[in-house]
């Protein structure tokens, strides 16, 4: 009889922290790595440890034990223990793409100096695949992936190893662990144990394996001290009668002899979200909406304005604390783990992962000021003007819009020109601020000077001609040549596209151009929520309360833009007690902001509220002109997905099998569309992460929030069984239930055709890849170090400058920072659109290009035209030949 090999791989699963805490976890993790790294030294019949996958356990382990590097890195290098390829276990599907490589270059990097990174692309225990891992792994140069969840049993086909196809047709080498990673937790060689739980296993991963007799059995678990016993364990079982020969191994190992013969011809395409085997927990997307938000505003810092910026400093020779980068993406790392980011976690874990990506944030923000104002004072020298304005473009493509400023003025009056040319502007908001005083040393002692008060103005105007990472400089002087929003009566507001009106308190949203125009196309729809921070559950009998009327607090025009201020009130019961009594005691607020600003392709819409009810769900309903969209698309990584807004899996779902109700609720990274023949309708978010399309009622709902009290709760309506994760203790989160102020942000496009290119140069547009930056004296606080005495550079530079353009609108910048050498910048580019595009650049400046992988590790140089193929994405270091004594014209 032919014998099967089992490959026994011990290992943990390390969540850094769930319902107990860092510091908990960070204790652990010294014992454990202690006892780990004495076992591994002391018994050479035990081969090797996979310590999850992660490369953090280093940096956090060496912080308390600096000596043990080298041991560490004697046991990496003969592949006795390994780490990586990722620096944390990452939630994949509510993170930017580009913070997701990020994580994985860290990862790979960290482990790399300790002699090795794991040659697998781990994933255990996320909840659900991003589509374009295997096109990362393998542009990573990992060669296999080993996952755990997402995975419907039709697609197996007969084997559990499988080619993994991301959306721009590149595949890698993946096994899926039907069992978890858990399943040889408790190896023994006891009767029981084996007749009743071991060979019921082996037997049906067998029947799995068609094409192999090699099987993997993960022995680990959650936090878990390595089993110095398993070496005895392995012998033992090989001493029994089974059709089983069993042997200690690694991930790496097993992927390597198994795939060997690359005799596995399955192709599974695209997101893995399946939660037939394993719980997926897909309405923990809108759990803790604001840690959702903090990690959406944490990431626009750093990755369309700081590093952006820091190019532009760079080629400038402006100098700023570069090291400090490694340590705000490690921190945004820690909280972007699968339990952090996804915020399943007892309130004080919460507490601390939104405050690390506040930290993080105000970090960026210091360093983007401290970039602002030594640029603008080098344009000042060369001006001879103080009150200046300077707009900095972030993105490689022309900044031709509407752009958004705060400047500070003595007078009401504001005026703004480039060069001799006036620029016409429009004040969104002015607010008189007291001048304070100042305080005057004298010899008779210190005295109080009063200041005179100023104003604050939030303007709007055009920016033009400002190419792909450059800048332009306004003079602001103190005249009455803006344009102030004017107060009106009218329930209309309009831009040259939009049109959006107040009747009989509904709101109705009409296309000008297309005509298109939908009724009534915007409730709130609050329900109750019986679930936990995991996973929503409904109430089996309820009618949710729904709100659809508006009542007009302000309406506001002007020709650049036009607003509109709102506001609707549900009544809501305080608890689940009182919603099932249909007793309403608590009143939500909801004030809605519509704005529609000139030659935008998109309405500006913003929710502000203050919940104070608990255990419920509020979402908002958008009526489409969609008629019954069977199909929904939504972006991942570089394009966007097809999926089902009904699942065919939903009707006989407990009958199946399933862990969970296969809901046809998904998450998106920016923007979620419905379309047919004749009409469009998408919708580009800042942070809400979930939607649900009802066909029949042609809407689409957004999940603005959660409010739940329990991190876990045993079989609830579409979750059976235990409680996720720990299973005999209940975990208040009170925090959880959200008692607080809330702003929600979302654009709306209706038209009648709209390809995938369009839709996703809208989120580029909606996202801002600018800064600006006045100048002036008069405010010390509205900048994160104004107040401070800085070094500024001696240098001029002129008022304008522009290093690299890239004009192809069908192609767009997934992020740009400095590279390793002097005067080169990195670039990551993409095409979302279904036909190749032509790649070409333009610049004042000699340049050189060079192809990267994502180690950014060069591949070749670039002597030829680019194209860039469907779907796909480039990775580009470019060299500025001229270097940073020179500065480019606009």
């Amino acid at each position: 009889m032919t014998s099967k090999h089992v490959y026994v791989v011990p290992h943990c699963h390390w969540d850094a922290e769930w319902y107990f805490t860092c510091e908990d976890s960070h204790i652990l993790l010294i014992e454990n790595i202690d006892y780990l790294l004495d076992l591994l030294e002391g018994d050479v019949t035990f081969p090797s440890y996979s310590f999850d996958g992660l490369a953090i356990v280093l940096d956090d382990y060496l912080q308390v034990r600096p000596e043990n590097a080298s041991r560490i890195a004697e046991l990496v290098r003969q592949k006795r223990l390994y780490v990586g390829p990722w620096y944390t276990q990452c939630d994949s599907l509510l993170i930017r793409t580009e913070s997701l490589i990020r994580n994985l270059q860290y990862g790979i990097r960290t482990a790399k100096q300790f002699g090795h990174s794991m040659n697998v692309g781990y994933l255990p225990d996320i909840f659900g695949q991003h589509a374009y891992l295997p096109a990362i792994f393998t542009d990573a140069g990992i060669d296999y992936c080993v996952l755990q969840r997402g995975i419907y049993t039709d697609q197996i086909r007969g084997d559990l190893n499988f080619l993994w196809q991301a959306p721009n047709h590149r595949t890698v080498a993946t096994n899926y662990m039907y069992y978890g990673y858990g399943p040889g937790k408790f190896l023994s060689t006891d009767t029981d144990y084996l007749n009743h739980r071991l060979l019921p296993i082996l037997e049906r991963l067998s029947a799995m394996n068609s094409h192999t007799d090699n099987l993997l059995l993960p022995c680990g678990g959650d936090q878990v001290l390595p089993n110095a016993q398993f070496p005895q364990t392995v012998k033992a079982l090989n001493q029994r009668d089974t059709p089983y020969h069993f042997t200690m191994s690694s991930y790496e190992e097993y992927m390597q002899e198994t795939w060997k013969e690359r005799s596995f011809n399955n192709v599974i395409e695209g997101e893995l979200f399946a939660c037939q085997k394993s719980r997926i927990h897909r309405t923990c997307h809108s759990t803790r909406a604001d840690i959702k938000r903090q990690t959406w505003q944490t990431e626009h810092q750093l990755l369309d304005q700081l590093e952006p910026l820091t190019v532009i400093a760079s080629q400038l020779g402006i100098h700023w604390p570069q090291p400090m980068m490694d340590a705000l993406w490690k921190k945004v790392f820690s909280a972007h783990a699968h339990n952090g980011i996804e915020a399943t976690n007892a309130d004080p874990v919460n507490h601390n992962i939104k405050h690390r990506l506040i930290s993080v944030e105000r970090s960026a923000l210091s360093l983007i000021n401290l970039l602002k104002k030594k640029i603008s004072h080098a344009i000042s020298q060369q001006m001879a003007q103080d009150n200046i304005l300077v707009v900095f473009n972030g993105d490689v493509s022309p900044l031709n819009r509407l752009v958004h400023a705060v400047v500070f003025t003595k007078d009401k009056g504001i005026a703004l020109k480039r060069g001799s040319k006036p620029v016409e502007c429009t004040v969104l908001n002015q607010q008189e601020l007291d001048g304070g005083q100042r305080v005057i040393v004298t010899a008779a002692g210190e005295k109080l000077e009063q200041v005179d008060n100023y104003y604050r103005s939030e303007i709007l105007f055009p920016a033009q001609g400002i190419n792909g990472l450059g800048y332009q400089t306004y003079e602001i002087t103190e005249a009455s040549a803006a344009m102030m929003l004017t107060q009106t009566a009218r329930q209309t507001i309009e831009s040259d596209r939009y049109r959006v009106s107040l009747n009989d308190g509904k709101l109705a949203l009409e296309n000008r151009i297309t005509r298109q125009c939908v009724e009534d196309f915007l409730t709130f729809v609050d329900c109750g929520d019986n679930g936990d921070e995991f996973d929503f559950a409904p109430l089996e009998t309820e009618q949710p309360i729904i709100s659809r009327a508006f009542t007009l607090l302000a309406s506001e025009v002007s020709p650049m833009v036009s607003r509109m201020t709102l506001e609707s009130t549900l009544k809501l019961p305080q608890d689940i007690p009182q919603r099932l009594e249909g007793d309403c005691t608590s009143a939500l607020l909801i004030h809605t902001t519509i704005e529609l600003r000139q030659h935008e392709n998109y309405v500006r819409v913003t929710h502000s509220l203050v919940n104070q009810a608990d255990n419920h769900r509020l979402r908002v309903y958008l009526k489409t002109p969609v008629k019954n969209p069977l199909d929904s698309y939504a972006d991942q990584g570089f394009s966007l997905l097809r999926r089902d807004n009904i699942s065919p899996y939903v009707t006989d779902w407990r009958e199946q099998g399933f862990v969970e109700k296969p809901m046809p609720i998904y998450t998106m990274e920016n923007c979620v569309a419905l379309r047919n023949d004749d009409h469009f309708f998408g919708v580009i978010t800042k942070g809400i992460k979930e939607y649900e399309v009802f066909p029949a009622e042609d809407t689409l709902a957004l999940t603005l929030f959660r409010s739940v009290g329990l991190l876990g709760k045993d079989d609830t309506l579409w979750r059976p069984g235990r409680a996720s994760g720990i299973n005999n203790k209940v975990v208040e989160t009170p925090d959880a239930q959200m008692h607080q102020a809330m702003t929600f942000d979302y654009a709306l496009v209706m038209d009648s055709q709209v390809d995938d290119a369009t839709l996703m140069l809208s989120c580029h547009h909606y996202r801002e890849h600018y800064l600006t930056y006045q100048l002036q004296q008069l405010n010390t606080f509205e900048e994160r170090l104004e107040r401070f005495t800085i070094p500024l550079p001696t240098t001029k530079i002129p008022p304008s400058a522009a290093w690299l353009s890239q004009d192809n609108p069908r192609i767009m910048l997934s992020m740009c920072r400095p590279g390793e050498c002097a005067g080169e910048f990195i670039l990551r580019l993409f095409n979302p659109g279904e036909t190749p595009q032509p790649l070409f650049f333009s610049s004042s400046c000699d340049y050189q290009l060079s192809i990267l992988t994502l180690q950014e590790e060069r591949r070749e140089p670039v002597n030829s035209p680019l194209t860039l193929a469907a779907r796909d994405y480039i990775t580009l270091a470019v060299r500025m030949i001229d270097g940073p004594e020179r500065v480019p014209g606009a």
